[in-house]
């Protein structure tokens, strides 16, 4: 059986355009010897892991980003990464004690109870000490939102539990990781953009729809990877076939059209943004074309390498039609 991704006119032109951070051969296998040595995953896991290229995903992702900065992205999509592969085998219990540890040691890098995840904060965290107090508070404060819903998710795993659309939506907020990975931007950039700015309804809306235009994203290219795991269940894909009732190929169709209405209502927002001044004005405006760019660069890296699609992603690429793959025990 095979079915067709949507297409995506609407997310091939400004503030979408494609780029290449340029640090990308010199840095990427630094972040990849670094995460190696964490030991974290083994076998098959680590094989697959290694062939995901998340260097490259951050290259497409913050093409802006100093050789530093880039550095930092890497790590960071590597970390991500490695806790949702880690937790999508673990039930609630399991990770809760990743997301404890990890989170301890973030807060308070003195902190330490000897798991590679305390270590993996401790010498992520310590790339972050150049960003403002503000930009550093957002990205542990949104990480930490971020796996508590993750372990949220292992719960509804593991009883079994598909959840309704409007409360997919506020979950999937929290376990995609989007919020963070914005707030990376704020960190590798020095931006600080104060309380009173950042919530803005019109800058919040952006981040938001952003937020969901990305996961959405993930959601489409990564359902066959998912499905074939037994891990669909925390699919927009999925939940869309329960809640309206429609095959495969039409919740892909419907998911499509959620993410070209966010482009629409992206663009809307960004043009309704406020002036609070030159050099606030340029923070925002390089915050929102991250989050831009952060989109963007997924569904290329996406399209350009084996994760979701393994040896067929250059048909894939060309024709949108995928082979739906069996499930795997």
């Amino acid at each position: 059986m095979y079915f067709t991704l949507p297409d995506l006119p609407g997310i091939c032109q400004d503030p979408f355009s494609p780029s290449f951070n340029p640090h990308y051969e010199a840095v990427a296998s630094e972040s990849k010897v670094w995460i190696d040595s964490l030991g974290i995953l083994s076998g098959e896991k680590q094989r697959y892991f290694s062939t995901s290229a998340f260097e490259f995903l951050a290259a497409y992702t913050y093409p802006y980003a100093d050789r530093e900065g880039y550095r930092t992205c890497c790590d960071y999509l590597n970390v991500t990464f490695i806790l949702d592969d880690y937790s999508d085998d673990e039930g609630e219990e399991g990770a809760r004690q990743m997301a404890d540890s990890f989170m301890n040691a973030l807060r308070d890098p003195t902190w330490d109870d000897r798991t590679p995840f305390a270590r993996m904060s401790r010498e992520f965290g310590g790339r972050l000490t150049a960003a403002s107090a503000t930009a550093r508070q957002r990205f542990i404060d949104t990480f930490d939102h971020y796996l508590d819903a993750t372990v949220h998710e292992a719960k509804n795993r593991e009883q079994g539990t598909v959840l309704g659309l409007s409360d997919y939506l506020e979950l999937r907020r929290g376990n995609s990781g989007v919020y963070p990975a914005y707030a990376v931007i704020e960190c590798i950039l020095s931006i600080d953009l104060q309380p009173g700015v950042f919530n803005h309804p019109a800058l919040w809306n952006l981040t938001k729809i952003a937020g969901d235009m990305l996961f959405t994203a993930n959601d489409i290219y990564s359902y066959n990877k998912e499905q074939a795991g037994g891990h669909s269940a925390n699919n927009l894909v999925t939940v869309i076939q329960q809640e309206r009732g429609v095959d495969l190929q039409g919740a892909m169709d419907i998911a499509g059209d959620f993410l070209a209405n966010y482009a629409d209502e992206f663009n809307m927002w960004k043009d309704r943004l406020p002036s609070w001044g030159p050099e606030v004005d340029a923070a925002v405006s390089e915050y929102v074309k991250g989050m831009a760019a952060c989109v963007r660069g997924y569904i290329e890296w996406s399209l350009s390498g084996p994760r979701y699609f393994g040896s067929s992603v250059e048909e894939v690429k060309k024709t949108r039609r995928v082979l739906l793959a069996e499930r795997v025990g």
